[in-house]
């Protein structure tokens, strides 16, 4: 993708200040400007998503047993107290 004409004045602009106010830098930097520019083309991101989303469901699916097997092994109710679980008889 090309350039529009603004952002190329804009860049023609810079370079013309740095050459009035820095000669040697830009004869320094313009040595970069040679060659070919080519694109490199990026790996999609699907993978970094499955590595997180992949902890994230096992870490969820152990948290759903938890809360359905611990209540039952500590003794305890979902639901409210009765009022006999709350007053001893006696």
């Amino acid at each position: 993708m090309g350039l529009s004409a603004r952002e190329k004045r804009t860049l023609d602009g810079i370079a013309d200040r740095l050459h009035g106010e820095d000669p040697l830098l830009a004869e320094s930097l313009s040595s970069f400007a040679t060659g070919v520019v080519t694109a490199e083309l990026l790996p999609p991101r699907r993978r970094a998503s499955v590595l997180v989303l992949l902890p994230v469901a096992l870490l969820a699916a152990i948290m759903a047993i938890m809360a359905v097997v611990l209540p039952p092994i500590s003794g305890t109710e979902a639901g409210p107290a009765s009022v006999s679980q709350v007053l001893p008889r006696g």
